[in-house]
């Protein structure tokens, strides 16, 4: 049988630490904490130093930027000016690629007219022209259909006689040809885009 003593209190646990105990253990404790503090104050200082570098390159920059904003502005209109000039010249350029009438004919007749050619006579009937010159030769008459084909703005140019023609000693030839002028509307489209 066993018996129960449920009036006898139990014994309390005494845990005693002796001095020496203490001074072992706090090496153990304090070396740990103590490295610790020194790496997370190390840490801190690095990561600070880092965070005032930072804001130093920051103001830096931002100072260059407030110092490149006013000149990026003036490249900006600058640009700006130099499209609307190039939409101008692109419109004028079309506008004088498709004139019309007699004063289209002239000026592509005349830029296309080479050296040591002549223009006598000049008819024009409904978009069909004819023209009559003289040439120091045949490959002048030739250079100057060529250069009328090369406008873009005559097509079939025909060379309608040739001949020669005796003038202050000098033996030229005498030319007619006749070429129709390519009509666009160009122009109303160049003006509307502006």
């Amino acid at each position: 049988m066993i018996k129960i003593n449920l009036n006898k209190k139990p014994k309390k646990l005494r845990i005693k630490i002796e001095k020496k105990s203490i001074k072992s253990m706090s090496g153990f404790v304090l070396i740990p904490i103590i490295a610790g503090a020194v790496v997370a104050a190390a840490m801190n200082y690095t990561i600070t130093a880092k965070i005032n570098a930072t804001i130093k390159n920051i103001k830096v920059y931002n100072g260059e930027i407030s110092a490149l904003l006013p000149k990026v502005q003036k490249v900006n209109a600058i640009k700006k000016k130099q499209a609307d000039i190039l939409q101008k010249i692109n419109i004028i350029k079309t506008l004088k690629k498709e004139q019309s009438g007699p004063i289209g004919y002239m000026y592509y007749i005349t830029m296309a007219l080479p050296r040591f050619a002549w223009i006598d006579s000049l008819k024009s009937a409904g978009g069909n022209i004819s023209v009559n010159g003289i040439a120091l030769d045949g490959q002048v008459v030739s250079l100057f259909m060529d250069n009328l084909n090369k406008t873009g703005y005559f097509n079939n140019v025909t060379l309608l006689q040739t001949s020669e023609v005796k003038k202050q000693e000098l033996k030229l030839q005498n030319f007619n040809l006749t070429f129709n002028a390519n009509y666009k509307q160009g122009i109303k489209n160049a003006v509307n885009n502006k």
